[in-house]
């Protein structure tokens, strides 16, 4: 039996901060939108938006954590246009032992998102 990841749910603190950081400057479009959730295309697995209540991020990840991973064409453009439109990195584009670079963003809430470059 095949089988696909269909979703991610992100928990937000502040939703349309958070609809503006996912869908003005990353450029994924609205899906469907309700008043506490959202979901929007990213290709083949569905990104949904929830509403919730502020936690306190822990230092460094755990179980239960999670990260998102996206794929550009251009590392080094995508984080230059980025940065000057004010997302923040906690890490730039840097080759990675596994042979791809990565860069790593924050969301809104402080989420870490890897960035990679498509492999040719």
């Amino acid at each position: 039996m095949l089988m696909l990841l269909s979703h991610v749910i992100v928990y937000v603190s502040d939703m349309q901060r958070s609809i503006h950081f996912y869908r003005n400057q990353l450029g994924f479009p609205v899906k469907m939108e309700a008043p506490d959730w959202i979901e929007l295309h990213t290709g083949r697995t569905t990104l949904a938006l929830h509403s919730a209540a502020p936690r306190e991020r822990r230092a460094r990840t755990g179980p239960g954590d999670a990260e998102i991973g996206i794929e550009v064409l251009d590392l080094d453009k995508f984080y230059e246009e980025k940065k000057a439109e004010g997302i923040p990195f906690k890490m730039p584009p840097t080759m990675q032992e596994f042979g791809r670079k990565m860069a790593v963003m924050t969301d809104p809430d402080g989420l870490p998102i890897s960035v990679t470059e498509e492999l040719r």
